[in-house]
């Protein structure tokens, strides 16, 4: 792969990946879910729109906006929603290795959906490996946080987020190269704000009280768990295709067991190390199989407004 893709894949994994673990962190500041999700969509939804001010871009066209509220509904808001209260029953890192399934679930999507991405024997390959080491992390039942969790309820919501957010990403990517990224990226935070900032205020009411190391964690997750991997999501939907773009799902979980291990003292197994170590194998399959296509649109040395969205909402 180019490097430039790379490094894009390497920011959006460690983004989503320690969004979940900045998650975690924040229920122990006594947040509630909903409160997380709807200001951390607030305030990546203002920063998308100041960047898009600095660079003196129009206002998304209506036909944008309802393209972002189906893209944004299945491809940010439910599956942030879903993840973020999964989060309430597993560990990050569990949580992480339940993402894992998104490249296999987006190779199916993408296969009857994108006429020039066919599942091949290399994708398959790769794709079996994941799952093997997804499939050896379930097998254990774990929740990761020991008597507190529940995980056949994690297990249940993290999936349901994964389905919806691979159909997302696949839909997205079939309108990804007409537009430009914050024209996209715009309008789904944007409505995944006035779906989610209601909720909260209905389900958890006002957000006050918050202590500054809450107000820290939500700008984090905003920015660098929402806005950045966001954008840069895009702009590899623009230049690869949907199964390469779905690799920072292949990796989290590894930044999401680390993490999870090293800040809020989450489990981890043997049997977590063998799914992780099948999951990086898949990864090598997958990448060497989905070579990159000929760029979309400007190419990788277009203008940086070209660059241009999810789930556990953990990430």
């Amino acid at each position: 792969m180019r490097a430039r893709v790379w490094v894009a894949i390497i920011i959006c994994t460690l983004g989503w990946g320690t969004a979940g673990i900045a998650t975690r962190a924040a229920f122990r500041e006594d947040l509630g879910p909903y409160t997380i999700l709807g200001l951390r969509a607030l305030i990546a939804t203002a920063a998308v729109f100041a960047y898009r001010a600095l660079r003196r871009q129009p206002w998304p066209s209506r036909r944008l906006w309802g393209l972002g509220a189906m893209v944004g509904l299945t491809n940010y808001t439910a599956p942030a929603l879903l993840f973020t209260l999964a989060v309430q029953y597993a560990s990050a890192g569990v949580l992480g290795l339940l993402g894992a399934n998104s490249p296999p679930v987006t190779a199916v999507w993408a296969h009857f959906l994108l006429p020039n991405e066919p599942l091949n024997r290399g994708k398959v390959v790769g794709l079996l490996l994941a799952v093997a080491g997804v499939g050896v992390l379930i097998a254990t039942g774990e929740s990761g946080l020991g008597e507190g969790g529940r995980p056949g309820l994690a297990v249940l919501l993290a999936l349901a987020g994964v389905v919806i957010s691979a159909f997302g990403g696949v839909h997205a990517r079939m309108h990804a190269p007409d537009h430009d990224v914050l024209d996209m990226a715009g309008p789904q935070l944007a409505l995944g704000a006035v779906v989610l900032v209601p909720a909260m205020l209905v389900i958890d009411g006002l957000p006050t009280g918050i202590s500054a190391a809450g107000w820290g964690l939500i700008v984090y997750m905003a920015l660098m768990g929402t806005f950045v991997p966001y954008l840069l999501f895009f702009w590899l939907l623009q230049r690869v295709g949907a199964t390469t773009a779905s690799l920072p799902s292949y990796l989290l979980p590894l930044v999401a067991l680390a993490g999870g291990a090293l800040i809020l003292n989450e489990q981890v197994t043997a049997l977590i190390g063998l799914g992780g170590a099948l999951i990086l194998a898949g990864v090598l399959f997958t990448e060497r199989a989905d070579r990159l296509p000929p760029p979309a649109g400007p190419g990788p040395e277009g203008p940086p407004d070209r660059l241009p969205p999810q789930r556990d909402g953990s990430r």
